[in-house]
């Protein structure tokens, strides 16, 4: 069956749900047509190792690495589209009016899209300028290098290591600390368990298949996230996934949707109200104390602070009982399936695996401290199967683990700057209360007066909350600079766009995945760089 990319695209969105094993197996057969002449070349993405086949200097179509036998992601298809979308930054771009007036153009304009195109000689030299303008007029503590977001995979073309390298060689710049993806759990985790887990390994999938008695998802999407990895992944949870389903251990989905995960297991679905999972539990705790279920033992024995909660577990603190009742009123899941669900995760060996959405919200980090408790009441931490897990929902967590030397890459190097901000609630407030002291992680942190931001791998306008706060924040430096593919919401608010190649116009090497260390694939240049564009590695070099 011969299907043209075209239409494949609109095939893989009939496929987005992914709500079964034979939909993802159907892309993978669907895409077999083997690639192993002389144009076909093996490289890395966040979705895997693929094959590309390139025909006249042009990608011409991907294909998925045939030992990814599991669940190759239909979103390779896209790839075409992306290297030569029609917003691509084809040429180093300046706004119009920061072209005419520098640190002093009008801010209000950002975002308006009055760009000029100039040459790369001047574009460079205006980075440069500003650079040691900002360094010599307010400090390098006025620098900020944002970047913490996603970029291409690869070893050397690491865009936010890369300029924290060139910035760091210019005498520092202000970082951040965290990520936004699971900011609220680096901070509180490590000091309830030692340790972040959310990107540590997972208990084996073997483990649990052999071991664990009822699975709970608690905002976990595993179908749809275990796509994609930090590293290029190799999607061997979805060969754990069917396994399990085959299995017929039973699955409870806790989630406010009913997501391609759940429908593939069948699970039995509870639907809390959005961002009272702190409140569900809760409920769930207070069930298995009062019901004589939690295990007495586990807690007395490795936990601290039990006696301290206690109180406010049963009201006799504050007159309210974290009680079904309480938690119905607030969640809207009814009290008796909140008992009977506490009673079923007592029964039998459970393993919660939690999302990282539960965490994204004011207060987030008390979401995950009582995830903690509510495991440490069921006692089966360290038990095969039990416990908890914070990361089978990304890179394929779960996977074996090989014990290999990891494979290097060029490093950050030094940052003379000690300040930083956490990242996904100071950017903004950095930006818009530079002076003002905060409460962070036990501390007093300042936020500094940055005059210059720049950016390189990632779109902070698209994925951080509160839009119109960002857009005003993201008009008070004097200048904010991009390296950039595309022309994507933040590159739109800058004052010069640099542009930056993809993955398919230059050499790097990387390993698959982060977890299991599975292959080394080098990934060759294999089309020419589009346009003006180069990569993130010259542009830095000859700024630098």
């Amino acid at each position: 069956m011969k299907v043209s990319r075209r239409s494949f695209l609109g095939h893989s969105a009939a496929l987005g749900a992914l709500a079964t094993m034979p939909s993802i197996a159907g892309a993978h057969s669907l895409l077999t047509e083997p690639l192993l002449d002389a144009s076909s070349r093996l490289t890395a993405t966040h979705w895997g190792i693929i094959r590309a086949h390139v025909e006249a200097g042009r990608l011409a179509r991907v294909a998925p690495f045939e030992k990814d036998a599991f669940a190759p992601s239909p979103v390779i298809q896209a790839f075409m589209d992306r290297v030569y979308s029609e917003t691509r930054v084809r040429y180093p771009m300046v706004r119009r009016d920061f072209l005419k007036n520098g640190a002093k153009s009008d801010r209000t304009q950002r975002g308006r899209g009055d760009f000029v195109r100039v040459s790369w000689d001047d574009a460079l030299n205006l980075v440069a300028a500003e650079l040691e303008r900002v360094k010599k007029t307010h400090g390098n503590k006025a620098i900020h290098s944002g970047s913490t977001d996603w970029h291409s995979v690869g070893k050397l073309h690491n865009s936010h290591v890369l300029l924290r390298r060139m910035l760091g060689l210019h005498g520092g710049f202000v970082d951040n600390t965290g990520d936004f993806s699971v900011a609220e759990a680096m901070v509180i985790l490590p000091h309830v368990i030692g340790g972040t887990e959310v990107y540590d390994q997972q208990s084996a999938w073997t483990t649990v298949l052999a071991n664990t008695d009822l699975v709970v998802l608690w905002g976990a999407t595993l179908f749809k996230n275990n796509q994609i990895g930090w590293e290029p992944t190799d999607h061997t949870a979805y060969e754990a996934m069917k396994a399990l389903k085959e299995k017929g251990t039973p699955v409870v989905s806790i989630d406010p949707r009913i997501t391609d995960t759940a429908k593939y297991f069948g699970a039995e679905w509870v639907a809390p109200r959005p961002n009272t999972d702190t409140a569900l539990m809760l409920a769930l705790a207070h069930t298995l104390y009062t019901e004589k279920l939690y295990d007495e033992k586990f807690v007395e024995t490795y936990t601290v602070g039990f006696k301290k909660f206690l109180p406010y577990l049963l009201g006799t603190k504050d007159g309210q009982p974290k009680s079904p009742e309480w938690a119905e009123k607030i969640t809207t899941v009814p009290a008796d399936d909140i008992r009977k669900l506490a009673r079923r995760m007592a029964k039998g060996r459970t393993m919660i695996m939690s999302g990282w959405a539960i965490q994204r919200q004011d207060h987030g980090e008390q979401s995950y401290w009582m995830l903690v408790t509510l495991a440490s009441m069921l006692g089966q931490i360290g038990l095969p199967g039990g416990g908890f897990g914070l990361s089978y929902h990304y890179a394929n967590g779960g996977s074996l683990t090989a014990q290999h030397a990891a494979l290097g890459g060029i490093s950050a190097g030094e940052n003379p700057v000690a300040e930083h901000v956490p990242y996904a609630r100071g950017l903004s407030d950095m930006l818009l209360n530079p002076g003002m002291t905060v409460d962070f992680n036990g501390e007093k942190i300042t936020y500094p007066d940055i005059r210059l931001i720049y950016w390189a791998g990632g779109n902070p306008l698209s994925h951080q909350m509160d839009r119109n706060k960002q857009i005003k924040a993201w008009r008070k430096p004097e200048t904010i600079i991009v390296n950039e593919p595309y022309w994507t919401n933040t590159a739109m608010f800058a004052d010069i766009v640099l542009p930056a190649n993809t993955t398919f116009e230059r050499n790097d090497i990387v390993s698959v995945s982060e977890y299991s260390g599975r292959y080394v694939v080098a990934m060759p240049q294999l089309i020419e760089s589009q346009y003006e564009s180069m990569s993130d590695f010259d542009i830095f070099t000859a700024i630098s």
